[in-house]
C-alpha cells in the first residue's frame, strides 16, 4: 500500500479495536482501519487517554506525534511512520493514529550493526531539530524487510531545550553536506507565512513553532552534532 493511501485509509477509515499495548505509560491501541478495499493496522493514541506530566500538556501528545511526521517528511526523510490526527469516529475519542511497523520487539538501537548505527545521523538530526525528550532504543525498530523506523514521539517540540536520547554516536561530527542542505531546505519551509509552517503549527504552540525554527537555524550556524549537556540529563530512562 502507498503512502498516499495509508494515509487516506488512516484519516477516514472505518476503525476496530484490536487491543492495547499494556506497557505503555498512556492509554495506547493496536486498531484496524479499512476504508473500501484497503486495510492497515495502527496504532491509536486517545488524547484523553494521556497521562498529565509537569511539562507537557497530556492532551497535545498525539498532535506532536503527527507534527513529528510532518516533519519527517519536510525535511525529505521517510523513517516515521505515516501518521495523522483525526477528531471524529474513533473509539476512545480524537487522537493520533500511525502506521503500525511489523517488527520484532527484540530488536532495537542497542542489537543493531555497525553499519546500522552510522546510518543514523538523519534521524539523529531529526531529534535535535524536533527536540526530542525521549529517544530511548526501543523506539528504533528494524521492519521484516530491514528498514529502520522511528517511533513515539509525543514528548517532542518543546519550546524549552528537553533533548535526552541514546544516539550520540556523531557529537562533534560535522554535518555533512547533504545534512545541511536538508537544513537550509526546512529553514525556507519554516519561515512566516510558508505552507509547511502553517500545517505543522496546527498541532504546536506559537513558541514551539518558533523554536523549531530557531533550532535548525542554529544547527546551521554551528555546521555540526552537539555533545551531551553537561548541566541536565541528556539520556532518557530506562534507555529502552
Amino acid at each position: 500500500m502507498d503512502e498516499p493511501t495509508q494515509l487516506r485509509v488512516l484519516q477516514h477509515g472505518q476503525v476496530s479495536l484490536l487491543g492495547q499495548f499494556t506497557r505503555s505509560s498512556n492509554f495506547t491501541f493496536l486498531v484496524e482501519c479499512t476504508l473500501e478495499a484497503h486495510s492497515l493496522r495502527a496504532v491509536y493514541k486517545p488524547a484523553r487517554g494521556q497521562q498529565p506530566l509537569w511539562d507537557f500538556a497530556a492532551e497535545t501528545l498525539p498532535k506532536r506525534e503527527t507534527a513529528a511526521y510532518l516533519l519527517c517528511r519536510a525535511i525529505g526523510w521517510d523513517f516515521v511512520p505515516p501518521t495523522v490526527y483525526r477528531t471524529e469516529d474513533l473509539p476512545a475519542g480524537e487522537g493520533s493514529l500511525q502506521w503500525f511497523v511489523e517488527h520484532d520487539p527484540e530488536q532495537h538501537y542497542f542489537t543493531l550493526t555497525e553499519a546500522e548505527r552510522a546510518s543514523l545521523q538523519p534521524l539523529a538530526l531529526f531529534d535535535l531539530l524536533a527536540n526530542n525528550a525521549d529517544r530511548k532504543g526501543g523506539h528504533i525498530l528494524r521492519d521484516e524487510a530491514g528498514k529502520l523506523w522511528a517511533i513515539d514521539h509525543a514528548l517532542c517540540f518543546h519550546a524549552e531545550t528537553k533533548l535526552r536520547t541514546v544516539i550520540w554516536d556523531f557529537a562533534g561530527q560535522p554535518l555533512g553536506e547533504a545534512l545541511l542542505n536538508s537544513l537550509d531546505a526546512l529553514n525556507l519551509r519554516l519561515s512566516p507565512g510558508q505552507p509547511f509552517l502553517r500545517e505543522i503549527s496546527r498541532y504546536l504552540s506559537a513558541a514551539e513553532s518558533d523554536s523549531l525554527r530557531e533550532r535548525c537555524q542554529k544547527l546551521l550556524a554551528d555546521g555540526h552534532f552537539p555533545f551531551p549537556a553537561e548541566d541536565r540529563r541528556a539520556f532518557p530512562w530506562p534507555p529502552v
